[in-house]
């Protein structure tokens, strides 16, 4: 259960499976330990080296409180830095949601370490004015700490599993708060012009229940290599969720992303 560091801060990680490296980044309010809870890990481990994250202002990683120390491309450096700390040169990553974000990022910015994404639950486009209200409301909720977060968020997509329920309350409300700030400021139109610049081989798994099914679509028709696979009647929390649906599509991609450079 090491630590890696970026600069002041440290992102926590754990490893498990066997077989070619493979980073799971989990979205706002999560662990690393979520993509256990979900069947991820059971139905991966066989086939690779899970690199468990904590992402920065979650779980046992550092908890900046501001902003400007939680943009995307701080987030993507700790990802090096986990690869870089087990002597790593090249793995393939899954990203959910905040995790989609630095997938992207990743692909970018740090093109000679990704061999494959699969990206799930994130819209590089714009964000709209009504996603912009709809995550201004988030921040207000949390301004008044995690109960207050929840309860809003029940009380406008419906109840929470209990499981999922406790793990969000276990949050610190503030570093979200940062997050949430520093997603937005960065949903500014960048991400889309990086897209043609993207090369590496890129599994777009979106639930058509998505508010940004379309645009998602679109961005793959804008990158070399992406594939666009539609999870039929899945909104964003079914889209992470539902492994028994997501796996039989991203493994045989991940497997053929890593073949060539298994040893």
């Amino acid at each position: 259960m090491p630590f890696a560091r970026n600069g002041d801060f440290a992102t926590w990680y754990e490893i498990e499976g066997d077989g070619p490296p493979l980073v799971m980044y989990h979205g706002l309010t999560g662990t690393g330990n979520r993509w256990r809870d979900t069947g991820h890990v059971a139905g991966l481990r066989d086939r690779f080296t899970l690199l468990l994250l904590d992402a920065r202002g979650h779980g046992r990683s550092s908890k900046p409180h501001d902003p400007a120390l939680c943009t995307r491309r701080q987030r993507a450096a700790d990802v090096i830095a986990v690869l870089d700390a087990e002597g790593i040169d090249r793995a393939c990553y899954w990203g959910h949601s905040l995790g989609g974000m630095v997938g992207f990022t990743l692909g970018h910015d740090f093109p000679d370490r990704v061999a494959g994404l699969v990206l799930t639950g994130y819209n590089p486009a714009p964000m709209p004015p009504a996603e912009q209200e709809e995550v201004a409301s988030w921040i207000a909720g949390l301004q008044g700490g995690m109960e207050s977060f929840v309860s809003g968020y029940e009380a406008a997509h419906g109840a929470l599993d209990p499981v999922t329920r406790a793990k969000w309350l276990d949050n610190d409300h503030l570093a979200l708060v940062a997050s949430m700030e520093a997603w937005v400021a960065g949903s500014d139109g960048s991400q889309a012009r990086e897209l043609p610049a993207i090369a590496a081989p890129t599994l777009l798994l979106v639930g058509t229940e998505e508010p940004f099914f379309d645009s998602v679509r679109a961005a793959a028709e804008t990158m070399p290599d992406a594939r666009f696979v539609p999870l039929d009647g899945f909104d964003h929390y079914q889209t992470f969720v539902r492994a028994d649906a997501a796996l039989p599509h991203a493994v045989p991609f991940l497997e053929q992303a890593a073949a060539p450079f298994i040893g």
